[in-house]
């Protein structure tokens, strides 16, 4: 193929020159949404924004020539995070934080509740014995991602401001830079999983070899946090939307599927149970304590301890401030008289995770609409009441730490992993510019849900070009926040990781051109010239 057209071929056949194509100007138009016109061919559009990523165009001064506007909002994005590091020592704290701390130093036997994925990355960090080390590099992941990004969308031919409006979320985002700063997976999962789109992206018939790639990282996803398997199922559709080949689909299943069973394979032998872990009942069964009525699903006797310990009732008008008041999941499944307590096999294990399983699949298939009405409000509510709230769930950083008060446990992993008992603690004056910073610095819910929105109607719209592609991060970022809150419970810190996705996604499907010529887009400039002469 070559970059004349027909009747351009038919003249250059007859020994003419060929017609140049009249130009088409840059422009920006509100509907049809479009920021970027073909300002030529789409192929040299696209070759031009590669070649500003080359290693060459990354020196200071090529940075400063050619992405002056993203290279200022990094260099601005790195002063919260500066601050946050002097200001909260020694990093953010939740109660899941010590666990890591305790699975890093000691890997095996896996642990029950969650997989060993951010712990064994822990671990690799445990020589420092220091805290600063770990959040320090979460804060270089959350750069990253920006950079993953914006280097996508330039590359693919959007202009530099709205590639870097795309990644302005992630740098600026105050909960984005909390959640750095905590001892916490989210933000290596984020990334792992970036990376992998990131591939597909730029090669969305990928070789053998890269399509092992994206398997691997997607498997160890599924490990850094326990819900990421499903993201697989987005990967293959989208590797059979693009024809990538039996071969290449293949591959990438096998390269995700081996890891993940050998995982479950080593869990097997420890406790008897071929998962992950022994949890994904008991949060399961939190799940349905929203809406379950024992009288509808009428369980035997050996699963009625798990009913709700409350009469069942007419549900209350719904509103937001109703269901934000609502007893939560995690209240339920963090109980100090939790039915799992007690009993002949107390705690979190093979036997209480198949009770919780089979109660909650029980209930799902009792009631299924209101299990669906659940989620789906829920889903609303991470959009439109999720932004402003002060515990530690809205992700702010506050005056008082988010554990109140560490117990001995707490304090002897602490000091296993990072040589340190204390916790978090304000550092003046530097906590109080992150105060003052958090206030207007934050990504709107009702932004969030306009930019899923936005890009699901271009995907459906732009199919036939780039809507194909931002399919992809779409999908990523739909499973990111549907996924935990159907298995557990609204918690923006897990729907914060669909946010890079879901820009990426509406960014991708902002550009004019055609995707599918992507491909023979980026061949090296000699080998298209020497197809066009012959």
């Amino acid at each position: 193929m070559t970059d004349l057209g027909t009747s351009q071929r038919r003249d250059a056949d007859g020994g003419g020159a060929p017609s140049a194509a009249p130009e088409r100007p840059r422009g920006f138009r509100v509907w049809p949404p479009e920021v970027s016109r073909d300002a030529g061919p789409a192929r040299a559009r696209v070759r031009a924004g590669a070649a500003g990523l080359t290693p060459a165009a990354l020196t200071p001064a090529a940075l400063w020539r050619n992405h002056r506007l993203f290279t200022v909002a990094v260099g601005l994005s790195l002063v919260p995070r500066v601050v946050a590091a002097l200001g909260f020592k020694p990093a953010l704290f939740i109660e899941d934080s010590f666990s890591y701390m305790r699975q890093s130093v000691q890997l095996l036997p896996l642990a029950q509740l969650r997989p060993a994925g951010y712990p064994l990355a822990l671990h690799l960090l445990q020589p420092f014995h220091s805290l600063l080390p770990v959040t320090t590099l979460q804060h270089l992941m959350g750069i990253a991602l920006a950079v993953i990004i914006y280097a996508l969308l330039r590359s693919r031919g959007l202009p530099g401001w709205g590639a870097t409006l795309a990644a302005a979320p992630t740098l600026f985002d105050a909960r984005q830079i909390w959640l750095e700063s905590s001892l916490l997976p989210d933000t290596l999962f984020t990334l792992v999983l970036l990376i992998a789109v990131a591939i597909l992206v730029v090669r969305p018939r990928p070789a053998v070899w890269q399509a092992v790639i994206v398997g691997l990282l997607v498997a160890w996803a599924s490990v850094i946090r326990g819900n990421g398997a499903p993201v697989v199922l987005v990967i293959l559709a989208f590797l059979l939307i693009m024809r990538a080949g039996w071969k290449v689909f293949s591959a990438c299943l096998a390269a995700f599927a081996i890891p993940v069973a050998g995982y479950a394979l080593l869990f097997f032998h420890e406790y008897g149970q071929f998962n992950i872990t022994n949890s994904t009942g008991l949060f399961l069964w939190s799940r349905t304590m929203s809406f379950t009525n024992c009288a509808v699903i009428k369980p035997p006797a050996g699963l009625a301890p798990l009913c709700p310990d409350h009469p069942a009732g007419p549900a209350p008008a719904w509103s937001i401030s109703a269901l934000m008041n609502e007893r939560t999941p995690a209240d339920y499944l963090w109980a100090p008289g939790a039915w799992y307590h007690h009993g002949a096999h107390p705690g979190i294990n093979v036997y209480n995770n198949s009770l919780a399983m089979r109660f909650a699949e029980r209930a799902i298939a009792a009631q299924p609409v209101d299990y669906v009405t659940t989620v789906g409000q829920e889903v609303l509510l991470t959009f439109f009441a999720s932004d402003r709230p002060q515990d530690y769930m809205a992700m702010h950083f506050t005056v008082a730490p988010h554990v109140s008060q560490l117990t001995p446990t707490m304090r002897y992993w602490e000091n296993r992993y990072a040589h340190a008992r204390s916790n978090t603690h304000v550092v003046q004056p530097w906590a109080n510019f992150m105060f003052v910073y958090q206030a207007p610095a934050w990504f709107p819910g009702w932004v969030f849900f306009l930019v899923m929105a936005g890009g699901l109607v271009l995907v459906i719209g732009r199919w036939r070009g780039w809507g194909r592609y931002a399919f992809l991060p779409w999908g990523v970022a739909v499973v990111n926040l549907v996924l935990p809150i159907a298995a557990h419970e609204m918690d923006y810190r897990y729907a914060i990781s669909a946010v890079p996705f879901a820009c990426l996604a509406l960014g991708l499907a902002f550009i004019r051109g055609p995707g599918p010529a992507l491909a023979a887009a980026v061949r090296p400039a000699s080998a298209r010239e020497a197809a066009g002469a012959d």
